[in-house]
């Protein structure tokens, strides 16, 4: 997390092969300054700093702010590169920075860069340093984000056979071929599927920390493997996002109302701003949940003969089940059912 001011302000604009640079002395610049465009490379990062100590003389690293939008794998290596070199990384999200920059006319690398730099500058106390994240919880992540890709293959493919055998006589003559060699490539996808399953779970079997948090979710009924595995990945083990309140956010599970003096006051709604793969996964172990595990069952039943639509109803199941796992896991405990009826008549 932020600790204190810094003094220098660096502002990354990220692509694949280029990063634009701009900087921002707190005591002698009233707005940032472009510096220059570099290698996306260790090369292109010494070059860099090497530039910024030179315009900087005398001002320590220590006392430097990096900020850079999240562009996944473009940003990435800078940000392990300049963590592991001692220097202070903020990832800021490209929406959060575009809207509270307001209405901008044209975009271009070097603007952008400007920016990122006054952005940095003016939010300096919201700022959430990066760190490198623990190497089995990388691997952890990196497998669970191939294996979505994989069963997205495999659900597409699917779906194409499936038109295929609805076309009947209708089909070419070669739907055969076709059809023939869909089925090999579900066969191979599933057979690598279950690959990285089990690789998933090496992983977490080799780590004290991720495997007690597997076991503690896993232990809520209708929770399985994804949706534990999901929520361990994008939370970076319920440390980056340390509330059930903000993962629900995160999630877009969370629900905001709109009011504005009398004349509006709209129901409560959830965000489309947000990890919609992880939203996904929510549902089907929501929809599980309620099937399987007497106690959110009754709640959603609970819910539904309050006069809540079902949607909102299993919307409210996703935000009951992020809060029991960052409850198991705060107390280090696994799932007992029945356990608020108990401690509400204790």
């Amino acid at each position: 997390m932020y600790k204190g001011m810094k003094k220098i302000i660096i502002g990354i604009d990220v692509s694949k092969e280029k990063i634009d640079v701009s900087h921002q002395d707190m005591d002698r610049q009233t707005v940032p300054a472009y510096l220059g465009k570099y290698e996306n490379s260790p090369k292109g990062y010494k070059a860099m700093v090497k530039d910024l100590s030179r315009m900087h003389k005398g001002i320590c690293p220590g006392q430097w702010l990096f900020c850079c939008e999240t562009t996944g794998a473009y940003d990435r290596p800078m940000c392990y590169w300049l963590c592991a070199n001692g220097f202070n990384v903020w990832r800021e999200s490209a929406l959060q920075i575009r809207w509270s920059l307001g209405i901008r006319r044209g975009k271009d690398d070097k603007a952008d860069s400007m920016a990122i730099a006054e952005y940095a500058w003016r939010h300096m106390d919201k700022a959430c340093l990066f760190h490198i994240p623990e190497e089995k919880l990388a691997a952890l992540k990196d497998l669970f984000v191939y294996r979505m890709q994989l069963v997205y293959r495999c659900k597409a493919q699917k779906a194409r056979l499936k038109s295929l055998d609805a076309q009947g006589k209708a089909a070419s003559a070669a739907a055969a071929l076709i059809k023939h060699d869909i089925k090999k490539e579900i066969e191979a996808i599933e057979k690598s599927i279950a690959k990285f399953e089990n690789e998933i779970m090496t992983v977490i079997n080799s780590s004290p920390d991720l495997k007690n948090s597997y076991k503690r979710i896993t232990s809520i009924n209708g929770v399985g493997m994804v949706t534990a595995v999901s929520m361990i990945a994008f939370s970076d083990n319920f440390t980056n996002i340390p509330t059930p309140n903000k993962m629900a956010t995160y999630c877009g599970v969370a629900a905001f109302r709109k009011k504005s003096g009398d004349s509006i006051d709209k129901r409560q709604d959830v965000s489309n701003l947000s990890n919609r793969r992880l939203k996904g996964i929510l549902s089907m172990a929501a929809r599980s949940a309620i099937h399987y595990n007497p106690d959110i069952k009754s709640y959603f039943e609970r819910l539904v003969a309050n006069g809540k639509p079902y949607g909102i109803a299993v919307n409210n199941v996703k935000n009951k089940l992020i809060h029991i796992m960052y409850a198991l896991i705060k107390n280090a405990s696994e799932y007992k059912p029945g356990y608020q009826h108990e401690r509400k008549s204790a």
